[in-house]
């Protein structure tokens, strides 16, 4: 999939993502930690339905500023602006210092104790649910 993706289009993705994705609250900006480089690669790899829409928006982005073309994309393409917001989120909660400053050390083995009562009965959350009794709207015929 990097191959697709030349210098011209990983600097107009790194644009995009800081616009989406900007440096607020002691948290770093997409470009910061990133989002352009390896791990943009590896999001493509692994989500190659975005590929058409993501290609197709950045390359309607290219030369252009970041804010302007995400306001343009936004109400001309939302689909290949949503399919870069994607790549950009995933790409950034996947550098470990995003992951380390949320407090998220990624998926952990834990197994569950069979004798161990779980939390959500113990503490009665579960009963709230049981209390309150079926709630639902139905969905509309077609």
């Amino acid at each position: 999939m990097s191959a697709q993706i030349d210098a011209t289009l990983r600097e107009t993705f790194r644009a995009l993502a800081d616009v989406l994705i900007p440096a607020a609250e002691g948290m770093p900006a997409a470009s910061e930690v990133g989002v352009h480089e390896a791990a943009l690669d590896h999001i493509l790899g692994l989500r190659p339905d975005l590929a058409e829409r993501f290609f197709r928006g950045l390359r309607a982005a290219v030369g252009q500023t970041p804010e302007a073309v995400a306001r343009k994309l936004n109400r001309e393409d939302p689909e290949a602006l949503s399919a870069i917001g994607l790549a950009a989120a995933a790409s950034y909660y996947m550098q470990p210092r995003v992951r380390a400053l949320i407090g998220y050390p990624g998926q952990e083995n834990r197994p569950a104790d069979p004798d161990e009562t779980p939390e959500y009965i113990a503490n009665g959350m579960l009963q709230q649910v049981i209390d309150r009794g079926p709630i639902y709207r139905p969905t509309p015929g077609r």
